[in-house]
């Protein structure tokens, strides 16, 4: 307890104690019994509030248009429980990994035309809030080659070492 004429008392806070966000009621007990006094104080809040989200990468950083669906995974620091990716503003289903990995699923119709989208974490309150963007972008997908012709055609069995033209659609660097 306090002594007559105390007004400040400490006590080691461990990190347990503030695991998970929300409100602590902190009061101080005096080992006196009444009528000599003593007793427990009147509560005081104490507010722990979730961190601001940092966003350090993703993986894939891209994908096809009209790919299939996948899992979006997300490195930073400051994640909970209770964080939710955000892709291109609309959340999305998150898997808390831990406090610096979550998992996302994107869908097909995420990635259906080429561009980028938005990507972020959001912590709830109390505190919280949305951490920086990194962008996913959404390519052309290759095309499909087509083959029209062969020169030559075809060779002789055993002939030399030769130089086979293939002409075509849809061929890429």
């Amino acid at each position: 307890g306090f002594l007559v004429g105390d007004v400040n008392n400490s006590r080691a806070v461990t990190a347990a104690d503030i695991a998970t966000a929300g409100t602590a009621q902190v009061t101080v007990f005096d080992g006196n019994a009444p009528p000599a006094g003593g007793g427990v104080s009147s509560p005081a809040t104490f507010n722990i509030n979730n961190p601001v989200p940092v966003l350090s990468s993703i993986s894939p950083l891209s994908a096809a248009a009209g790919d299939p669906d996948f899992t979006l995974t997300l490195t930073g620091r400051g994640f909970v429980s209770g964080s939710v990716v955000r892709w291109s503003g609309s959340d999305r289903a998150t898997t808390f990994v831990g406090s610096t990995q979550l998992q996302a699923a994107i869908l097909a119709g995420d990635i259906a035309t080429t561009g980028s989208a938005p990507v972020t974490v959001f912590n709830p309150t109390p505190g919280g809030g949305t951490s920086g963007i990194i962008n996913f972008t959404i390519v052309t997908p290759n095309p499909v080659p087509a083959i029209t012709s062969l020169s030559p055609a075809g060779i002789l069995a055993g002939n030399a070492q030769f130089t086979l033209t293939v002409n075509g659609t849809g061929f890429i660097n």
